[in-house]
């Protein structure tokens, strides 16, 4: 998770969000390594962001890191996120995270 994420219209709270994506078969981590399949990119807004000319925290940043290793991250957004949560499908933003990101 980057930044604050809403489901279905409501912020969760992280710990809240890990008890609904373990409930899913997955896990929640911290750190971005190669073991990580998704990202879920909330709203930064008011958050510490990393590099301030494109607005990326820490963790969208390891995106692009990610990105030139070959290892494919699969971004969402929290609209996405609540999508996946009910079954459906999510586009996946990681093509725009890494391709904003490679060019700063």
């Amino acid at each position: 998770m980057s930044g604050k994420v809403v489901v279905g219209g409501v912020h969760i709270k992280r710990e809240n969000l890990a008890k609904i994506i373990e409930t899913k078969g997955a896990r929640l981590k911290n750190d971005l390594t190669g073991q990580i399949s998704l990202l879920v990119h909330g709203d930064l807004t008011s958050q510490v962001v990393t590099n301030m000319k494109i607005q990326f925290s820490d963790k969208l940043l390891e995106i692009v890191t990610q990105d030139r290793r070959k290892h494919h991250v699969c971004v969402v957004s929290s609209a996405g996120f609540s999508e996946l949560l009910i079954g459906r499908t999510a586009k996946c933003l990681h093509d725009y995270v890494a391709g904003r990101g490679a060019a700063t």
